[in-house]
């Protein structure tokens, strides 16, 4: 009895961290769900469901290689990488943990890359600004997990999770413009001029501009953590003094 009391309280003690899983869940979730939608779709064909199947771009179907690539690897990232991120779930099932993380990290390889895979056979004719950024995104979010995953195998565990949030964060710049466009339609939509020029940016740099948004929130964070570790291991030196 007393250890299962025991357990109990160490569970309870350890934090499963919901805002941070259920704020990547919502963020993860704006593109794997409609992703769940889209490879349904084009795995039935494009006569599964009148009225729906016509709403989609027709080079989804004919060749659907890329976008099931990139969608069931978008899906396996929504589905794992959140609950990376749960301390109570990592130290309760390590094993699963592991697992787990192996999927999130090869899906977001997979990911990245088939990103630039699915621009190519989507529109192959768009090679500007926009295709440039796309590359160098899907560059840093292979090189962050790498770095992660290095840390990983050196048994670092405290810079892995560092640099697996960073990682995370360049991947959910592809969301970020989302709510960049939203802010930009409401401050801005009366002013004709900058309104257009502000599309633009947004247009040819979004993903760049979400990537820096995200990881100044992401660096916030690490420091914030760090200082409250510093705070607290300085009152237990304190009071054993």
């Amino acid at each position: 009895m007393t250890s299962i009391k025991k357990n109990d309280i160490k569970e309870i003690s350890i934090p499963f961290n919901w805002p941070v899983v259920g704020t990547l869940l919502f963020l993860t979730g704006i593109a794997g769900i409609p992703a769940i939608f889209l490879v349904l779709l084009v795995v039935m064909g494009p006569s599964a469901i009148d009225g729906v199947s016509s709403m989609i771009n027709t080079l989804h179907f004919e060749t659907p290689a890329a976008i099931l690539v990139h969608g069931v690897s978008g899906i396996l990232f929504f589905l794992t990488m959140p609950f990376q991120f749960s301390p109570r779930l990592r130290t309760n099932n390590l094993n699963r943990h592991k697992i787990a993380g192996r999927i999130a990290l090869i899906s977001g390889y997979i990911m990245a890359i088939s990103g630039v895979w699915m621009h190519n056979v989507l529109s192959p004719d768009s090679q500007g600004t926009r295709y440039v950024v796309l590359i160098i995104t899907s560059m840093a979010i292979c090189l962050t997990f790498s770095i992660a995953l290095w840390h990983i195998i050196k048994r670092n565990v405290q810079a892995h999770q560092k640099w697996m949030a960073r990682a995370v964060a360049i991947t959910l710049a592809a969301v970020t413009p989302l709510f960049i466009d939203i802010l930009i339609v409401i401050l801005f939509s009366h002013f004709d001029q900058i309104y257009t020029i502000l599309n633009q940016l947004q247009y040819d740099y979004g993903r760049l501009i979400g990537i820096m948004i995200n990881l100044v929130i992401v660096e916030f964070i690490l420091t914030k953590k760090i200082a409250k570790s510093r705070q607290l291991n300085g009152r237990g030196n304190s009071y054993a003094l």
